[in-house]
């Protein structure tokens, strides 16, 4: 575990620091509350809780029971808050209930979608209702397969520029899934802002619209960790009502968030450049004891590779260590960099915001 005093301490120490630590906050330890759900679920859902020790906190009971009750529902609750669990449980109830029903899951990239596939698949490996398939649906899957997603699996994974794509084909290729359609789930919605979200919101439109030609009215299940008035962002977002549960009951260590300002050199009269000092935290990182596991991100794909080339030049030692992350890296060798984060068999990522949601 990491000493943090020591570590603040060690960063202090470094060359290049002149006071850019300008607030440390301090987020104390929370303890979980519980709630059971007003009507069970089915049997296997509820076997694979109890044989894993699960229970429901309280947000999650009460967002299940709003799904279940068909209300249209907005999860804006803390990340590590199972947000995952409070769509997957309704979702699989219903399939469970009825084997032709179909959800639509769209997350904002391809590695959030990939992260999110792999927590459903355990899923229904674990709960054994493979019968029930889940696929995942976009540029990187072969041809073959995208048939056999379409003809067979009640849940399909997809992302914004995909469901673009792919919206044009729904009437002709999609019929058996849009007639079905029980729920829709939109994941990390904060990051349908700006133009990109107002062109999200008319993506959703086209959608509702297709889906109102085969009388389908699916339940919508929105979420995010940091979103303001969330009730009427999804409302503007998608065009209907939700009911907002945003009171998280989740255990939660304690935990202190670093805010970090650039330096001002008076002489020249300007700031220090955000790329050095990025590069000057990148590499103190990976040389503090055993090296402490960093994500970094930037907001291009030039300055991802950049920094994780001068990285590995100032440490050559640990250099096979070190990647970048980035769309237009080929989709092996994102899950691979994926896979090997995750099992701390890489210590450093520069990275744009591919890597960031979820």
């Amino acid at each position: 575990m990491l000493d943090f005093d020591n570590f603040i301490s060690y960063l202090q120490s470094q060359e290049y620091y002149s006071g850019q630590i300008t607030h440390i906050e301090h987020l104390p330890e929370l303890n979980a509350r519980y709630d059971n759900l007003k009507k069970p679920l089915r049997k296997r859902l509820q076997r694979w809780l109890d044989h894993n020790n699960i229970k429901l906190w309280r947000h999650q009971a009460e967002a299940i029971n709003a799904i279940r009750d068909g209300n249209n529902t907005v999860i804006a609750t803390s990340t590590a808050s199972g947000k995952s669990l409070c769509y997957n449980l309704p979702v699989l109830d219903t399939l469970l209930n009825n084997e032709k029903s179909t959800a639509l899951y769209i997350f904002p990239t391809k590695a959030l979608a990939r992260d999110q596939f792999a927590t459903l698949s355990n899923l229904l490996t674990q709960t054994k209702i493979k019968q029930y398939r889940a696929g995942v649906y976009d540029g990187d899957i072969e041809p073959h397969e995208k048939r056999r997603i379409l003809d067979n699996a009640n849940i399909i994974i997809t992302n914004p520029y995909g469901l673009h794509f792919y919206l044009p084909w729904f009437k002709q290729k999609w019929r058996r899934i849009c007639s079905n359609l029980c729920y829709v789930v939109l994941d990390e919605i904060h990051v349908y802002r700006g133009i990109f979200g107002s062109n999200f919101a008319l993506l959703i439109r086209r959608l509702k619209r297709l889906l109102n030609s085969y009388n389908a009215k699916p339940v919508w299940i929105l979420s995010s960790a940091t979103i303001y008035k969330p009730g009427k962002f999804c409302e503007k977002l998608v065009g209907e009502q939700f009911i907002v549960v945003d009171k998280d009951d989740s255990p939660s260590g304690a935990k202190k968030v670093i805010l970090w300002d650039l330096p001002y050199d008076k002489i020249s009269a300007k700031y220090r450049s955000p790329h050095q000092e990025t590069k000057n935290l990148f590499i103190s990182h990976l040389k503090y004891k055993n090296g402490v596991q960093t994500l970094a991100f930037t907001l291009s794909r030039k300055m991802a590779e950049l920094q994780a080339l001068w990285v590995r030049k100032a440490l050559p030692n640990i250099k096979d260590k070190i990647f970048s992350y980035r769309a237009g890296i080929n989709k092996k060798k994102r899950r691979e960099i994926e896979q090997k984060f995750k099992a701390k068999e890489i210590l450093g990522i520069s990275s744009t915001n591919a890597l960031e949601l979820g």
